[in-house]
């Protein structure tokens, strides 16, 4: 369908202007994990269903496009930890299951066939995460600390071991043809992780940067181009240097996780990590984190604007050209429980990537498990399927296509855009950023409508710097009723690049151009 704006005379509700003058963070990537799901649906699930799972997370045309997958190395609970860890769906295998054992390939084959799927379908970028070392390399002999450990589960003086296990992971998988990106050698080190229903260890930040510095000159020796990739702190909190998370909580430092252990430091990332010179080599000028409990706005505690606002500034403090990522997110607290599969987690979800994407300015936004059978708020995609000879039913939640919004048209080398006319508080009704790509010679807007009732607006576009104007723009709706639908062409008015847009109420709406 095809509206004319020239034609149309509606009331407006906004005036918005999308200005390519003003630039802001590059995208790298959107993505997603395959943790730990992916290995009994590699393992088990026909060729069929495997390929419409992967179509669904990879595919442009008939899925949302990712083009980011991690991959999980694991690190042995399938074989050790059955007591700990009941549920077999949160165990992982390992390569090597002892010190003096050879590798073996085939393990974690459901996982790979996921790995080589997301490749075959184009995703750009591939990231290696570990949740713990090996269990032949833990203290006690698990993949999660317990209480008697100390400051970290790694046996004292295994940082070389564990950089050379990553180090023949990441070989191998090359000689496949796998480049990995990057290597992610911790996970939420700031946990205590003590006998958690998964694979976890916690590391202070002496035990920290140990890992990431062997690690970083093992890489260094190789032919690898993989990167490192840290911390993937548990939440924005534990990465503020001190200063700056007393002007978010009013007084004292972070003392969640392992910080109630008195085994040393496990805060202020940020600092430690591109503030200390030395560190930011190994890891570049880009931090990681997670955006758990990160997602709301309380008054006195407005995490989902003035604790972004403090991230980004505290990230400037050490390096203007520095880089932020999410590297997982899914919903956690009070509101975690309970599947749902409509538009109202969609829509909490969409609010939250857009502040990570406006405040805390994101250039990579990345989703926790793919795939869950759990009655839960974790999953992009849910099945009821538990083991062999269930039914291997697929179900599509509103926040896959939500993520799809984002990481189907926004693509990597795409930069924010200044856009302005709508509110930037976290309770406005009507949210929106704006993208420019300047390879495609594209420009994408995503707008989340929280409220319920349609919004008319008028955009604007100026100062985009394309090697022409852009006169029509297709919208992508996702709604109660939608999934991420191709639903109109909107044609310029008789102003040049001007567009009257409708947003309906309680949907997530992307209009993308492009130079004809």
């Amino acid at each position: 369908m095809q509206i004319n704006t020239r034609e149309t005379q509606t009331k407006l509700d906004k005036r918005v202007t999308i200005d390519g003058e003003i630039r802001y963070q590059g995208i790298d990537n959107f993505g997603a994990s395959d943790a730990w799901s992916m290995e009994p649906l590699g393992k088990y699930w026909s060729e069929e269903n495997k390929a419409r799972v992967a179509d669904l997370l990879f595919s442009r045309e008939q899925g949302i496009g990712l083009s980011a997958w991690r991959f999980n190395i694991g690190a042995g609970s399938a074989e050790t930890d059955q007591d700990r860890i009941p549920d077999p769906w949160r165990r992982a295998e390992a390569f090597k299951t002892s010190e003096d054992g050879e590798y073996d390939w085939s393990k974690q084959s459901g996982q790979q066939w996921f790995l080589e799927a997301a490749r075959d379908r184009g995703v750009e970028t591939l990231i290696a995460f570990v949740n713990s070392p090996p269990v032949w390399m833990t203290k006690n002999g698990h993949a999660q600390p317990d209480p008697g450990v100390g400051s970290t589960n790694l046996r004292t003086g295994y940082e070389g071991k564990f950089a050379a296990y990553l180090m023949d992971v990441l070989t191998h998988f090359e000689q496949k043809g796998f480049l990995f990106n990057y290597i992610s050698p911790i996970n939420e080190p700031t946990w205590d992780w003590n006998q958690a229903w998964q694979e976890g260890n916690r590391y202070n930040n002496d035990d920290l940067k140990k890992v990431i510095l062997e690690l970083y000159r093992q890489l260094q020796q190789s032919d690898l181009h993989t990167r490192i990739s840290a911390p993937d702190g548990v939440e924005i909190t534990s990465l503020l240097d001190d200063e700056y998370y007393r002007q978010f909580a009013g007084s004292g430092t972070y003392s969640s996780g392992a910080n109630q252990l008195g085994t040393g430091k496990y805060r202020e990332y940020i600092k430690d990590l591109i503030g200390d010179p030395q560190m930011k080599e190994a890891v570049g000028n880009k931090i990681a984190s997670h955006s758990y409990w990160s997602d709301y706005s309380n008054p006195g505690d407005d995490r989902l604007v003035r604790l972004r606002q403090l991230l980004h500034h505290n990230l400037n403090h050490y390096d203007p050209d520095s880089k932020y990522w999410v590297t997982e997110y899914c919903i956690l607290g009070d509101y975690g429980p309970g599947r749902d599969l409509g538009i109202e987690s969609a829509l909490h979800v969409a609010r939250t990537i857009h502040f990570d994407l406006v405040e805390a300015h994101a250039a990579a936004w990345q989703w926790w498990t793919a795939v869950s059978k759990v009655d839960y708020k974790d999953g992009l995609i849910y099945t009821d399927y538990s083991e062999a000879g269930d039914e291997q039913n697929i179900l599509t939640s509103k926040m896959l296509w939500v993520l799809g919004n984002y990481s189907r048209f926004i693509r990597p080398g795409a930069k924010r855009i200044e856009l302005t006319g709508l509110g930037e508080e976290a309770d406005s009704g009507l949210l929106g950023s704006a993208y420019i790509h300047e390879e495609e010679q594209t420009v994408t807007a995503v707008f989340v409508n929280h409220g319920q009732y349609d919004k008319c607006i008028q955009v604007s576009l100026q100062e985009l710097g394309l090697n022409g104007p852009i006169t029509t723009m297709k919208s992508y709706v996702t709604s109660a009723e939608l999934d991420l639908a191709c639903q109109e062409t909107v044609i310029a008015g008789e102003e040049m690049q001007s567009f009257i847009l409708t947003i309906p109420g309680e949907s997530v709406v992307t209009f993308m151009g492009g130079v004809e």
